[in-house]
């Protein structure tokens, strides 16, 4: 496939951005095939034009679309180093962040459509800030997705920035550090998001998702994300 072919079908270019952080973190160890596969996702349910980026700390790597130096990759591992989705000097214009582990299952048009400087999902587990071995949760927000305006939240990268070391040992991840510093951000509906691990729990992983969902992502044991040889239908939706 042709990783400069973009699919035009309304207006509005759009940036759809990615994370390939090479390393193992906490069990996430993303290879390139990875990265094609959330591609060829993208590439079949986006209904305008768009440009394909990737974040990483390995620029030697043959990938689709154009990749971006990671600045801070030796110190941000894993999802740390999306704090750098909001550096100035990133392409600006309307920007969807997605997880490596995510499939685009039907058209992507009503998130990408979805107004806000910076939308995300709703946690699926809402409740009470609490301090765990990994640090302070506070569950409001989802991360794997997410729809902004380039540059808005320059602040927040450099505020992460000037002290990231202690953010890093004291808060899980970067979704609850946002929940903290932004917490009345807009929020898709959570109806068109649904995790893959709710998916196996169908019979024999052949069912088939509710028509509002566009989005299946997270990683259940196993890397199963990946095989999509035992979600046969998940992978004709997704490619």
């Amino acid at each position: 496939m042709n990783s400069n072919y973009h699919k035009v079908y309304g207006t509005g270019k759009v940036n759809i951005m990615c994370l390939y952080w090479v390393g193992e973190f906490r069990g996430r160890d993303f290879t390139v095939e990875d990265v094609y596969r959330l591609y060829k996702s993208v590439l079949k349910h986006i209904d305008r034009d768009f440009e394909f980026y990737v974040l990483t700390n390995d620029m030697e790597a043959v990938l689709p679309g154009h990749k971006i130096a990671l600045k801070h990759a030796d110190d941000w591992p894993g999802w740390w180093a999306k704090m750098e989705l909001h550096r100035g000097d990133l392409p600006q214009g309307r920007t969807l962040y997605l997880d490596l582990d995510s499939h685009c299952i039907r058209s992507l048009g009503p998130i990408l459509d979805t107004p806000g400087n910076l939308v995300m999902f709703p946690t699926p587990h809402p409740g009470a800030t609490r301090m765990t071995e990994l640090g302070w949760v506070i569950p409001k927000y989802q991360a794997a997705t997410m729809l902004f305006d380039s540059g808005v939240f320059e602040w927040m990268y450099d505020k992460f920035k000037a002290d990231w070391d202690y953010y890093i040992t004291h808060y899980r991840s970067d979704q609850d550090i946002m929940a903290e510093w932004i917490p009345d951000q807009g929020l898709f509906f959570p109806q068109w998001m649904m995790k893959l691990g709710q998916v196996m729990k169908g019979s024999k992983y052949n069912i088939t998702p509710p028509e509002d969902v566009i989005i299946i992502t997270g990683q259940p044991k196993g890397k199963l994300f990946r095989q999509t040889n035992k979600l046969r239908w998940l992978e004709k939706m997704a490619r």
